[in-house]
């Protein structure tokens, strides 16, 4: 899966950040786990090699919205994007911990869930 946490430039996670636990935890897999920085800066190109089957955007730390689906248009063989596993989502469950851990472990996976298709 991918989770990016900015746009313009896009920069997403690695494997030493709350949010890769959590998504982890949740059954995700994060393509740019191994990347050196913690927050690394990546293209839609890098996404696009890196083929998510799931991307997820969440509406913070950056405000991702429907208006943003555009960006990956030229990008039409992701699996994400090509099976509509696009998925907003509230960013408080995946960056805050404490009480919104409960409802992220029950929501979350279901978003990063194999699909049938």
């Amino acid at each position: 899966m991918f989770c990016p946490i900015w746009r313009a430039p896009y920069m997403t996670i690695n494997r030493d950040t709350y949010v890769h636990d959590m998504l982890a935890s949740c059954g995700g897999a994060n393509v740019f786990a191994d990347r050196p920085e913690r927050y690394p800066t990546i293209t839609l190109e890098e996404v696009a090699a890196a083929a998510p089957e799931v991307i997820l955007l969440p509406d913070e730390p950056y405000r991702f919205r429907r208006v943003h689906l555009p960006d990956f248009e030229p990008f039409g063989d992701i699996p994400a994007i090509r099976t509509g596993r696009v998925h907003f989502l509230d960013g408080k469950l995946l960056s805050w911990y404490g009480a919104r851990i409960g409802e992220a472990l029950e929501r979350v996976p279901t978003l990063l869930a194999p699909t049938d298709r």
